[in-house]
């Protein structure tokens, strides 16, 4: 499994979904990626970072980061995204 870190930096959240067990911030539109590549980079406490292979590069990028609702409230999980995208931000920057 590659470490998260050598992934491109995702922007932003441009949507949140809801399933039966988590939150999720979808970072690129899933149309964006090969069928069936989506599958879990990493997890770490209530946190899971989803990654698939680009259409157009074949590079591998985040979808999503997900979160478990039995941990969390949704302002939690959304605050947690939040941060997670910052972290990587400044990371980038340095």
């Amino acid at each position: 499994m590659r470490e998260y870190s050598a992934h491109r930096r995702p922007c932003g959240i441009i949507e949140w979904k809801r399933t039966g067990g988590q939150y999720v911030a979808i970072l690129e539109p899933l149309d964006q990626f090969e069928a069936r590549s989506i599958h879990e980079l990493r997890k770490q406490g209530p946190e899971t970072i989803l990654a698939g292979k680009l259409k157009q590069t074949g590079d591998e990028e985040w979808y999503a980061l997900a979160y478990c609702r039995f941990d969390l409230e949704f302002e939690e999980a959304r605050a947690m995204a939040q941060a997670t995208l910052e972290r990587l931000r400044a990371k980038e920057r340095n």
